[in-house]
């Protein structure tokens, strides 16, 4: 297969080794080890990140990410009102079921994990990464759960539950809904 050539002095670094670790290691996701998952927590947390992303762009909503050290991942710019968005992804299930302990922090961090306290989010995304699917809640409890039997329902209409949630909020005629579209 031919290649393009690179103008001199312009080729591109050669990859860490690390991304060549990543590449081997995750290739079989969501079937890995939890060795793996703890090595490459960041990177997997940024891929639930980016499905939120996404979902938000096909509903039409615009999203501001945040710096890492917010208690919130991203701002959800609606029309009338900004929304702080913390984002949790979950890779494996447990007795039918994806469990999401809420906690910032990283248990392997030098301060481990601590509790959030309300008021620093608005809005809560569950992301159930192998699944491909989104879970918004506004309901504050330190453990939520996502049954495998939502999945589909989460998968059919992504913005169901996003709605659902800003309407606990009190914003329900803000977020776009089926009939306005």
């Amino acid at each position: 297969m031919a290649h393009q050539l690179y103008f001199p002095g312009l080729c591109p670094p050669e990859p860490a080794p690390e991304a060549f670790e990543a590449r081997e290691a995750l290739r079989d996701y969501p079937k890995i080890g939890g060795n793996v998952m703890a090595r490459f927590a960041k990177q997997l947390g940024t891929a639930g990140e980016l499905l939120f992303d996404s979902t938000m762009m096909r509903l039409g909503e615009r999203t501001i990410p945040c710096s890492e050290h917010e208690p919130f991942d991203r701002i959800l710019w609606l029309p009338d009102a900004l929304v702080r968005v913390q984002i949790k992804t979950r890779h494996a299930i447990s007795d039918g079921q994806y469990v999401f302990n809420i906690k910032k922090g990283y248990q392997r961090g030098p301060t481990g994990t601590k509790p959030y306290d309300p008021a620093d989010f608005d809005l809560l995304a569950l992301v159930i990464l192998p699944e491909n699917a989104i879970k918004f809640t506004a309901d504050w409890r330190n453990t939520h759960r996502v049954a495998l039997s939502e999945i589909a329902r989460l998968r059919a209409s992504p913005g169901a539950s996003l709605r659902l949630a800003l309407s606990d909020l009190g914003l329900s005629g803000i977020c776009a809904t089926p009939a306005a579209i």
